[in-house]
């Protein structure tokens, strides 16, 4: 059902509410995204080994993360991608002006820094991924019937799901790291821990490299749909249908879906448990408490609209910016060319560590918007995809 505004001024309230609410959401998803991180900041591909052996307050804080936090933040990340992106698309075609050339250079600008992030900061990058999302997005998505980005979400889901029965060994493909390469990050230079990161086969490929470029990408593309398509398409299906367009008429529905974070705890818990089925449940838990928090996170922005925008709509209207420094940040503090502090600090540390910097970057983000409209990275990414002045673009 399309819903209609004929009164201008309340179609502008809708709207300063909608984007109100999906600034705040991203900027609320930030925090868990940066928590799980922590993790690979702090001890890398060989994390497991790490934690495996933790005891007290530090495996508590492990099991935190990965019951309440992991796997449960990036797929709110993606739902508001795909909101924003089909709004954008409606907002040009009311205008009368084209948007794919608009997506497609979005989705270059993205893959290009995402591929500046792994390669000058953190190979934990997932710019590159929306990047690659927004390709596939470009030749089968842009125009469908709500019906079709459902439907291809839960197909999405069913494969990652079917994935999971195959145990762990069919997603971790990363090796942990040697205590040789441990060294490196604690302790290297920073030419010595981006010639790590990147690899030998990266670094001294050469023209093998230029040959199989282009299959790996395309690999990549697909694998990078997989992972963050279905709660892509979910947003752009909620965008279409008009979700979140009168927030104050859908208190009690938020409210009765918020109910699935007390169950996606549950079934993610499990984690706890070693059983032939504990990581499908696990998996099938982080998608029901990601559709929990975003329910729930609507239902206290419909009720505590002002203070939630004024915490956490300035970090996600800054997210581009804020994702980059997390990176930034971290890898001073636990990399060599830092302060050396890699598998050093335990996980309850890095959890108070994320508080720290997310604190931080919600007062700088308030700070920061009062005189500018838009973050550095963001409008470097605007100038880029519409090819003039930022600040001209509505």
């Amino acid at each position: 059902m399309r819903i209609i505004i004929n009164d201008k001024k309340e179609g502008e309230r809708l709207k300063v509410e909608r984007v109100g609410l999906m600034d705040a959401l991203r900027g609320f998803s930030l925090i868990g995204i940066l928590i799980a991180n922590m993790l690979h900041f702090q001890f890398g591909s060989s994390g497991v080994e790490i934690i495996e052996s933790a005891s007290g307050l530090n495996q508590v804080s492990y099991y935190f993360v990965k019951i309440v936090v992991e796997g449960s933040f990036y797929p709110i990340f993606g739902f508001v991608f795909g909101y924003v992106l089909i709004k954008m698309i409606e907002s040009r075609e009311a205008s009368g002006l084209k948007y794919k050339n608009i997506v497609f250079r979005r989705a270059v600008g993205l893959s290009v820094l995402g591929a500046m992030h792994i390669a000058l900061v953190w190979q934990g990058d997932v710019l590159i991924t929306y990047g690659s999302t927004l390709f596939i997005l470009i030749v089968f998505f842009l125009k469908r019937r709500v019906k079709t980005y459902f439907v291809w979400g839960f197909i999405l889901t069913a494969i990652l799901g079917v994935g999971t029965l195959f145990g762990s060994s069919f997603i971790q493909l990363v090796k942990p790291l040697t205590a040789a390469e441990i060294m490196i990050y604690r302790d290297g230079t920073y030419a010595e821990i981006l010639t790590q990161r990147l690899g030998e086969f990266i670094v001294e490929g050469g023209f093998t490299l230029l040959f199989f470029l282009p299959i790996v990408w395309l690999f990549y593309v697909a694998i990078s749909f997989l992972a963050v398509g279905p709660f892509v398409l979910f947003g752009m299906g909620m965008a279409k249908r008009g979700a979140f367009l009168q927030l104050e008429n859908s208190t009690r529905t938020y409210k009765k879906v918020a109910l699935l974070v007390p169950v996606g705890l549950l079934l993610k818990g499990i984690i706890i448990f070693d059983t032939p089925y504990s990581l499908f449940i696990y998996s099938t838990g982080t998608y029901v408490l990601a559709i929990g928090y975003i329910a729930l996170f609507a239902w206290l922005f419909s009720r505590y609209q002002t203070q939630m925008n004024y915490y956490f709509a300035p970090i996600g209207k800054l997210s581009l910016t804020n994702y980059l420094m997390q990176s930034i940040i971290c890898t001073i503090i636990f990399y060599g060319y830092g302060f050396g502090l890699f598998g050093k600090l335990g996980i309850f540390v890095g959890i108070l560590l994320s508080v720290i910097i997310y604190g931080i970057q919600l007062k700088v983000s308030q700070l920061y918007l009062k005189r500018f409209s838009l973050g550095p990275v963001e409008t470097i990414l605007r100038w880029f995809v519409y090819l003039k002045n930022p600040r001209k673009v509505d």
